[in-house]
């Protein structure tokens, strides 16, 4: 009995690694494109559009608030109920503000369509002159569907505040540039198709890691070695800094079917395509920090020339990395994040402190740090209670996240 139930167990193991990967489809946006073909919003009007938006129907999906918010190109929305976001296209007509989208939830497999629109005589007007009309003013309503349905379900939204901002900048990163492949989005961690779609999740910044190939080119990927569940399958195997780039270029594709980008190319897409304000990058052991400090420097140099607000960051996330900073006769130039104790931030100079957050919000400790006029981050976190937890400390310049869009609600909705 025991063998014929071990035997099955077996059976049941094998057809299951054998199976395909679980994937999520998003449905089509606008498949009609009626909204596409309307004239697009302006950046005024997306702007006045933003806010905590009360839910009055819909709060079976939603929960009891939403966030607005202009993010990237387009408009955002975001819930603290199962991580759900939703991502829109825009247009107007008539003095009618339409919007269609797709939400999907983060923490499960499900997603659906939105159909909203504002009327005229619901504050259309107003915001499709830049103008923010009060509270209750504005009343977004439409419908909801599950998968690919259209809207069976209603939704009505009513503006009641606009989103927090603090007094100095807060910075939402998303972790691997925007997201990991466990959570089956649409491009992979670490890509360039990513880092452009960070915004739209509600980050302001990225953290990316960098390796180094066997040819001395940093390239973005986090894992030492070449696998399947970073890469599709291929001939190669072992170390990625076994192969040269050729190699890699040639023959490896990320999960969704990209490159592995070069660190050149990710910030000069971060740089040129995106409006991302912060790049923390995880040093790992076979990058020179030497090597990584120069390119800080030059793309540094690079936003002034384009007058971007763009901050780039090299991390120390050991001591091994620490000591070799130490090396260079001018390591106290260099930009750097420290993840080790306040001695070793001290030490290295850093500009900012970016301690685990299972060891808790630490008050007295972030607070000697930016006396000394350093910022504070905290990484990584996706619990909701525990975001919101260091959010009401109120002394963090930032959280590091594999949820953006979770970070961004209870941001913005304080």
């Amino acid at each position: 009995m025991r063998l014929g139930v071990l035997s099955a167990l077996i059976v049941v193991l094998l057809l299951s690694s054998c199976s395909e990967e679980v994937t999520v489809t998003l449905p089509e946006i606008d498949p009609e494109g009626d909204v596409a073909g309307m004239a697009g919003l302006t950046d005024e009007a997306m702007d006045a559009m933003e806010g905590v938006y009360a839910v009055v129907e819909g709060q079976q999906l939603l929960g009891e608030e939403v966030v607005l918010k202009h993010a990237g190109t387009g408009l955002s929305l975001f819930t603290g109920k199962d991580a759900l976001h939703a991502l829109f296209v825009h247009g107007w007509s008539d003095s009618t503000v339409h919007l269609a989208g797709y939400w999907r939830k983060l923490v499960t497999l499900d997603v659906g369509t939105f159909r909203l629109a504002i009327d005229r005589s619901e504050g259309a007007v107003e915001l499709l002159h830049g103008r923010r009309p009060g509270q209750g003013r504005v009343e977004i309503r439409g419908s909801y569907g599950n998968g690919s349905e259209r809207g069976q379900r209603e939704v009505l939204l009513r503006y009641v505040r606009p989103l927090f901002t603090s007094a100095t900048p807060f910075y939402i990163l998303a972790h691997r540039a925007g997201g990991r492949n466990a959570d089956r989005l649409p491009a992979s961690e670490n890509s360039a198709e990513l880092v452009r779609l960070a915004e739209r999740y509600g980050a302001n910044g990225v953290e990316i890691d960098v390796q180094l190939t066997k040819d001395g080119v940093p390239v973005i990927y986090h894992d030492e070695q070449l696998n399947l569940r970073l890469t599709q399958k291929s001939g190669l195997v072992g170390a990625l800094s076994d192969y040269t780039l050729a190699q890699l270029e040639t023959f490896i594709r990320l999960k969704n079917g990209e490159r592995i980008p070069t660190l050149k190319r990710m910030l000069a897409t971060i740089l040129r395509q995106t409006q991302l304000r912060f790049v923390w990058l995880d040093s790992k052991s076979s990058v020179p920090i030497s090597m990584l400090r120069d390119l800080q420097r030059a793309y540094a140099d690079s936003a002034t020339l384009f007058q971007r607000d763009l901050r780039i960051v090299i991390g120390l996330p050991d001591e091994d990395k620490v000591e070799e900073l130490l090396t260079l006769p001018d390591f106290a130039d260099a930009d750097v994040l420290c993840e080790l104790d306040i001695e070793r931030v001290r030490a290295t100079h850093a500009e900012f402190w970016a301690p685990r957050w299972t060891l808790g919000t630490q008050p007295a400790l972030v607070s000697a740090m930016k006396e000394e006029g350093r910022g504070v981050f905290t990484w990584t976190l996706d619990e909701a209670r525990y975001i919101q937890e260091f959010l009401q400390v109120g002394l963090y310049d930032g959280i590091l996240t594999n949820y953006p869009t979770l970070v961004a609600f209870y941001y913005y909705s304080q």
